[in-house]
């Protein structure tokens, strides 16, 4: 095979790599500082399928696979189209960040989508019951790893604090924080955001006010 075939055949970096990752390595290439943290104010979306590990006893696994990758095609498609950034794969889940202006507001409209096109896939494939979890704040982007495998991602309480959301949102369910809402236009706060309770996370000194997403409502 000529090197000039080879070329051809090769993908884009960025179909493989976080958005901010790509950033920064146009930016530092090869000179990228094993030491790099930024600090950001972000709105955090975890996702994750609910009973998935029932899912993976009953079915074979190419029918697992199949039914993962058309549940996170959606979400991915809602996400970029919402100005949201992949930073990783969690198996059945995923992680994401909105950055920059109307991120809550963006990532919002993301949910709400999600919501609508997810249950539209249950005939198509296995059953895909997702739960998500946003949070809001300053977050750390930083390296972690060694020289055998870097990975830039988001650390800190937001991000841990989105995931637990997410773990205990029910299928079909997004939750989000008060820092979440407060972030939103009023219009859409009221319109979309129904108030649940206070959560009492473990390791937490002080209980966290949870709102649930209206998906009754049209955006």
């Amino acid at each position: 095979m000529s090197p000039q075939h080879l070329q051809h055949r090769l993908l884009p970096v960025h179909m493989f790599l976080p958005r901010e990752t790509v950033e920064m390595l146009k930016q530092y290439g090869a000179d990228f500082p094993r030491d790099l943290a930024l600090e950001q104010d972000m709105t955090i979306l975890f996702s994750d399928m609910r009973d998935f590990t029932e899912l993976a006893e009953r079915y074979h696994p190419h029918e697992v696979y199949a039914t993962i990758n058309a549940s996170l095609a959606i979400q991915v498609r809602a996400i970029h189209a919402h100005g949201g950034s992949i930073n990783k794969f969690l198996g059945d889940g995923l992680l994401a960040c909105f950055s920059g202006e109307g991120k809550s507001e963006r990532a919002l409209g993301c949910v709400l989508e999600m919501l609508k096109r997810l249950p539209e896939n249950e005939g198509k494939k296995l059953p895909c019951r997702v739960g998500f979890g946003l949070h809001s704040g300053r977050v750390l982007l930083g390296m972690l790893g060694d020289e055998e495998r870097w990975e830039f991602t988001v650390v800190g309480d937001v991000a841990n604090t989105a995931a637990r959301l997410c773990g205990i949102a029910k299928p079909f369910q997004a939750l989000l924080t008060e820092s979440v809402a407060a972030d939103l236009p009023s219009e859409k706060k009221e319109r979309y955001c129904s108030y649940l309770h206070p959560q009492m996370f473990k390791g937490k000194k002080h209980a966290i006010d949870i709102y649930q997403v209206d998906t009754e409502a049209d955006y």
